[in-house]
């Protein structure tokens, strides 16, 4: 404990803010600039093993690299007397873990989770695991009447895990309760443990009880690696039973079964809260006791060629849109300077139809002539 007005590392402590596993949070100023900062004091205890020192300083320098608006900016990190301590970013306000289940809106539960995952993939992109997701490592901010959500102590959870124990049961109790399976059998770790312990996160969010609650850690354990995903739609009126399908995959025991990002699954949780769906294709409900088949549904006939190819139909929503055409006036002008209209030459005459028409004539001609004098000589 470092009492209110020490200084430390040249931080002047004002007050404590926090206490875990870990270490403890203060209050402090910075020595030089006009800012508070957050200063991180881990126990004494990682103190003694070269490596874990070793290690700290290198997740610490890997962690001050995020930029991320959703992340708790690392100022600084070194060594005072026995200590280790981190320099980092404070967040007035409160953390998720403070929320009371009951009368938050499973909207807000979303968005709070929604914006953790956008700093868990950011993470997760920049090789960077953050092991420990739980609510009591979400903070929230409110500025201007609007909710900003931090994401707080990247890479320390590492080192609990190679420090090979804990200092507190309680703690070891609390952060047990969102580990994925695979962290529990020492397999190796990716981006889908941090997906399974956020899906673990809005489990308690939205009921107030994590996934596999309880007093007793083997009980816990137990539930993480062998017990199927418990619903979540009877614990909490008002959630659909669609959220349970969600929810089943992102606890899934295998991270190969889960989902590929937090984001993905931030996203089915919301299409599954606010449209009662999970965007699976309706399944056609039997009146009788046969299986479920997909309902595919009677499609029009349409007519084909003598080949057996059909023949498109007019389908006036694919035409392209009729470009409106312009309208013109004819004014004087324009009849003054319209040429003259050519005239329609006569039809030709000749040819063998033309001689055919003279020949008969003529010969109608003759005889009429020899019928008058035919007709004289008998008088």
């Amino acid at each position: 404990m470092v009492s209110d007005g020490t200084v430390f590392a040249g931080y002047t402590i004002d007050r404590q803010l926090g206490q875990g596993g870990m270490g403890s949070v203060y209050l402090a100023r910075h020595p030089r600039l006009p800012r508070w900062t957050a200063l991180k004091l881990l126990n004494r205890e990682l103190f003694s093993d070269k490596e874990i020192r070793a290690r700290f300083e290198r997740e610490a320098d890997l962690v001050a690299q995020l930029d991320h608006p959703n992340i708790v900016t690392v100022f600084d990190r070194g060594v005072e007397g026995d200590q280790l301590w981190i320099s980092m970013q404070y967040i007035d306000g409160i953390d998720a873990s403070s929320l009371d289940p009951h009368s938050l809106p499973p909207d807000r539960a979303l968005q709070i989770i929604g914006e953790t995952a956008a700093a868990l993939d950011y993470a997760h992109r920049a090789g960077v695991l953050h092991r420990d997701v739980k609510p009591a490592n979400i903070l929230l901010a409110r500025s201007s009447s609007q909710e900003r959500v931090y994401l707080t102590d990247f890479g320390i959870a590492r080192l609990r895990d190679d420090s090979g124990h804990l200092t507190e049961t309680g703690s070891f109790t609390a952060t047990l309760a969102y580990a994925a399976p695979e962290q529990l059998t020492g397999a190796a770790l990716d981006h889908r443990a941090d997906q399974y312990s956020l899906a673990c996160t809005l489990f308690t969010l939205l009921t107030g009880s994590a996934p596999y609650e309880s007093t007793s850690p083997a009980a816990v354990i137990t539930g993480h690696l062998q017990a199927p995903p418990p619903p979540i739609s009877p614990r909490r009126a008002g959630l659909p039973p669609v959220l349970d399908a969600v929810m089943a995959r992102a606890l899934a025991k295998r991270p190969a079964d889960r989902f590929t990002s937090c984001e993905e699954f931030v996203e089915a949780a919301q299409r599954a809260v606010r449209t009662g769906t999970t965007g699976a294709r309706p399944i056609a409900r039997p009146t009788s006791g046969a299986h479920a088949q997909p309902f595919v549904g009677m499609q029009p006939m349409r007519p084909v060629s003598s080949t057996g190819t059909p023949i498109p139909q007019y389908n006036p929503a694919l035409m392209p849109p009729r470009m409106p055409q312009p309208q013109y006036a004819p004014t004087p002008q324009y009849w003054q300077q319209r040429p003259a209209p050519i005239p329609t030459p006569p039809p030709q005459r000749g040819g063998w139809g033309s001689a055919l028409g003279v020949y008969a004539v003529l010969l109608v001609v003759v005889i009429v002539i020899a019928g008058v004098i035919a007709l004289l000589a008998n008088l």
